[in-house]
């Protein structure tokens, strides 16, 4: 079988590769930590406000960090229901986090896995990001660190303004701008895999992250077909192609705001 998060090869009956499952293991262990930080951060008070002039009124800050909260409660939404899926309730999210891990054989035999994975990926990441109030960050690109074999493919924030972004998967340590640089020479290239795809045609500049999962959507749908297989077997798009659908996706999702803005 394929892996339906890498499209590499997996055992029958599995949909996730044992790269995968691994990944997958190690940001249900982040859950704890994440949460104890997410609300902490979600439920810090500011400390003293400034003074205006010499009015004696005093500036008002915000109570909480509302942000935190919501991804917070996204957090628990997503991992709470994937545990109701293979039949335990936990409202609690580290709680079901607990239960994906201590199952995650039957886990990984299930069609949604690769859902799991890329859902819990992306609310770890929005947490990460709003624990931090005062640093804006910015999508830098997706991860190229080659880990026994297999690319890191993890999305990465860099602080705005600065010219590093460090990996939370792999810990590696990247320019911005050489890394920017390599991506559009690789792009040169007629073809490219999904995981390769995304890292071509993410751009930091316009903090627009094109996901693998979003292409296997279009291959699914019938509005991409691959050119054939890399030489360790994987699909192979047309850069061009994948390009004008995403861009073509991007508008017709500004053109929908557009709409309800109206």
């Amino acid at each position: 079988m394929t892996c339906g998060a890498c499209d590499g090869v997996t055992g029958d009956g599995q949909h996730l590769c044992t790269r995968c499952t691994e990944q997958l293991e190690t940001d249900l262990q982040d859950v704890e930590s994440t949460v104890e930080a997410i609300w902490a951060s979600a439920a810090r008070q500011d400390v003293g406000n400034g003074s205006v002039g010499t009015s004696g009124h005093s500036s008002p800050s915000e109570p909480t960090n509302s942000r935190a909260y919501d991804t917070g409660r996204t957090l628990n939404v997503i991992l709470t229901g994937w545990a109701r899926a293979i039949g335990h309730t936990q409202p609690h999210a580290v709680k079901a986090a607990n239960v994906l891990i201590s199952h995650i054989r039957e886990v990984r035999e299930q069609d949604w896995a690769p859902v799991l994975k890329q859902e819990l990926r992306d609310a770890l990441n929005d947490c990460r990001r709003a624990t931090d109030r005062n640093a804006r960050r910015v999508f830098a690109g997706i991860c190229p660190t080659v880990m026994e074999g297999a690319a890191c493919e993890t999305p990465v924030y860099a602080p705005e303004g600065k010219l590093e972004a460090k990996c939370p998967t792999c810990y590696v340590v990247w320019d911005v701008t050489e890394w920017r640089e390599r991506a559009v020479d690789a792009a040169i290239r007629a073809w490219a895999t999904a995981s390769e795809m995304s890292r071509i045609l993410s751009d930091p500049v316009t903090n627009q992250a094109l996901k693998q999962g979003t292409i296997r959507q279009w291959v699914n749908r019938g509005k991409l077909v691959a050119l054939g297989t890399n030489g360790d077997g994987r699909p192979v798009y047309q850069i061009r192609k994948v390009r004008n659908l995403w861009h073509r996706s991007i508008a017709a999702q500004e053109e929908r705001r557009m709409r309800i803005a109206a």
